[in-house]
């Protein structure tokens, strides 16, 4: 790193990014109950997903170019602010349509904790392969983040109620706010002089970078891929396998294990293979899991392994895929960081809201678990695609 960063600076960083993770993963086993509670259908409820992280792609277009201009801290203490109030209002919304509303504004929160956070990495890394290393740190702590929060949702479904799942996220925000307040330092020295104006050529300088897209492509589709489960995960474990919201909890943890393995061994690879092979070979991972579903979903079968081994094949490609693309397509821009790693976290959140919808509106007329495996063989030929430009344009080394 450029400069030696205290531990406890690294670990806030590292715990504010699990922050969306949470927000997504802990309410996962009150889906059906909530969908009782609201007197409403399954598929209704996962769009509370869709619309969160639609509010967290359109977010990012704004708080990037802010936080490269002013700073990041500024940026962290809003988000954070922001985040606390919309948890709280998730928490007592009366009806569904506050609640979507509530977590479109939750999104949009959020994203200005992740793009920031992305972005303090790049302020805080010399070069793309400590970012990458970074990276896999984030991609052992995100995970584990996402197999606690469902487990967690679970029991507060058994022996509270799906509201305090909301409060416990309040009360989350509510610490990292205090921390940042307190302890929280100002990471961006070098910041952008050009006025808020000219923030239309800021993005076109990003997105016309052919690298810098063909990066966020392929980490759209790997998100996507793993949005795409989550939002029809009660359906297929608790509706179709008939686990109870403790048993579906736990499942996240085969998934999270997964992730925490492949960003291990892409921390150890890194250097020897370069950041493109490895996204490739991501990429592939989620082609097979696909194919495993779809096979697995033509058998009449309720067995939740059918489903578990290729959902976690595939979040072992994901972990190959986030941290190498996130270093590749950040290194390649220095003042407008910020940007560009709000252009990041749109492009890789539209491409989660656009699975999470289309999912949800699949799902409703067609079996899940096939709706799944045919859209994670799309992605991967997408990802390919993307792929192929980048390993013939290399600068991983």
């Amino acid at each position: 790193m450029k400069n030696k960063q205290p531990v406890s600076f690294v670990i806030a960083i590292v715990l504010m990014w699990t922050l969306p993770a949470m927000s997504t993963d802990i309410y996962l086993p009150s889906m059906p109950v909530m969908a009782s509670f609201f007197n409403t259908t399954i598929s209704q409820i996962q769009l509370t997903i869709f619309f969160y992280t639609a509010g967290f792609s359109i977010g990012a277009l704004f708080f990037g170019p802010i936080s490269d201009r002013i700073g990041r801290r500024p940026v962290v203490l809003g988000s954070l602010i922001f985040s606390a109030i919309t948890s709280l209002v998730a928490c007592l919304a009366p009806d569904l349509t506050i609640l979507f509303i509530a977590r479109f504004c939750q999104g949009v929160a959020l994203v200005g904790v992740a793009s920031t956070m992305r972005a303090i990495t790049k302020d805080i890394s010399p070069d793309s392969e400590s970012m990458a290393k970074f990276g896999a740190i984030l991609g052992i702590a995100i995970p584990i983040a996402a197999a606690l929060a469902p487990i967690i949702g679970g029991y507060i479904e058994k022996y509270l109620n799906w509201r305090v799942s909301f409060g416990f996220l309040f009360v989350y925000v509510v610490i990292f706010l205090i921390y940042a307040i307190k302890k929280f330092p100002e990471t961006n020295h070098d910041k952008l002089e050009r006025p808020f104006k000219y923030l239309l050529l800021d993005y076109q300088e990003v997105l016309l970078n052919r690298q810098f897209f063909s990066y966020n492509t392929v980490t759209a589709m790997s998100l996507s891929a793993m949005y795409a489960y989550l939002t029809i995960s009660p359906t297929l474990m608790q509706i179709k396998c008939h686990l109870d919201p403790e048993e579906f909890g736990y499942t996240n943890i085969l998934i999270s294990l997964a992730l925490v393995a492949s960003s291990f061994l892409n921390s150890k690879l890194i250097r020897r293979f370069g950041i493109n092979r490895l996204i490739k070979a991501g990429v592939k991972i989620i082609g097979i899991s696909g194919m495993l579903l779809v096979i697995g979903g033509i058998i009449p079968s309720s067995n939740p392994i059918i489903i578990l081994v290729p959902v976690t094949i595939m979040a072992f490609g994901c972990g190959l895929i986030f941290p190498n693309a996130s270093a590749g397509g950040m290194s390649i821009f220095a003042k407008s960081a910020g940007t560009a790693g709000a252009i990041y976290a749109c492009v890789q959140m539209l491409g989660g809201s656009m699975s999470s919808g289309l999912i949800s509106l699949l799902s409703h007329t067609y079996d899940a678990q096939l709706c799944l495996g045919v859209l994670f063989i799309i992605q991967t030929f997408i990802g390919l695609i993307a792929v192929s430009y980048l390993t013939k344009h290399d600068i991983s080394h």
